[in-house]
């Protein structure tokens, strides 16, 4: 919303909350919301887009919940899960249904911080934007468009792929590393909790994400489980390469990975 204020001077933003805390934390909040509510309805009431900012298995709870009438054919739902096919599956429909129109989104910004503390206007600035399509016709088109609009107003970079793919690539670039560093830092801290105390940038930088909410990231794991597991079983598998090139000590292998790794690195 800091963004949304930042960047698009002229919106009028409206959000809903279910606990009060949060609420109030809105209320209080430097984004100048200009209506705080705790009625769904009247809080997507008129609104031309609808940012569902939940963990996606939430977000078909809160969209049957909206009242009959309320949305319309102008009414845009979209979403920032980092997950798509759940939400293609389970929520998309149910906007259609309700009278408005869906089409996905998935910034690529933040970090493993959570809450409004954290938020910052310039958070999507060179942020890679994955928008997902639901449906066909020229409404989709539109949809894109508005959608487009929205995301390169806050500094995003927009990209369309459909949610099996979207899933594929974030399983790989995201889910896949907090998965890894989660289990580094499970591996070497409650192996040796002792080492903690001499590491230094390259360990806290690797094991960074695993400081991330374990309730959001279990639910990103286990909506994404397909395409986590295959990246999961290729790693595991490139990983028993590693180890017998370094129990054969085999040099030149080992020296071949790195500057391949390396190589690869310098790429992104």
């Amino acid at each position: 919303m800091r963004a949304a204020r930042e960047y698009l001077p002229g919106i009028r933003l409206q959000a809903w909350a279910r606990r009060s805390e949060v609420r109030d934390q809105l209320r209080s909040d430097e984004a100048e919301i200009d209506l705080v509510s705790d009625d769904l309805n009247g809080a997507v009431a008129g609104a031309d887009l609808i940012i569902l900012a939940m963990p996606t298995g939430f977000m078909a709870d809160v969209v049957s919940s909206i009242g009959d009438g309320i949305l319309t054919e102008n009414s845009l739902v979209t979403d920032v899960g980092s997950v798509k096919g759940s939400v293609m599956r389970e929520v998309a429909p149910l906007a259609v249904q309700k009278g408005g129109r869906f089409f996905g989104s998935h910034p690529m910004a933040g970090s493993e911080k959570k809450g409004l503390d954290f938020a910052e206007a310039n958070l999507f600035q060179n942020a890679s934007v994955i928008l997902t399509p639901f449906g066909e016709g020229s409404s989709v088109t539109s949809d894109q468009s508005r959608l487009t609009q929205f995301w390169e107003s806050l500094g995003g970079i927009v990209s369309v792929r459909d949610a099996e793919t979207h899933d594929k690539i974030v399983a790989a670039i995201s889910h896949l590393p907090h998965l890894v560093a989660a289990a580094l830092a499970r591996s070497v801290l409650g192996d040796v909790p002792e080492a903690g105390a001499f590491s230094g940038g390259g360990f806290r930088d690797t094991t960074r994400v695993a400081g991330g909410p374990e309730e959001m990231w279990s639910g990103i794991l286990s909506d994404n489980q397909a395409a986590v597991s295959e990246r999961l079983g290729k790693l595991i598998q490139d990983l028993e390469i590693w180890k017998e090139a370094l129990d054969n000590l085999d040099r030149e292998q080992l020296r071949g990975f790195l500057s391949e790794a390396r190589e690869l690195r310098e790429t992104l």
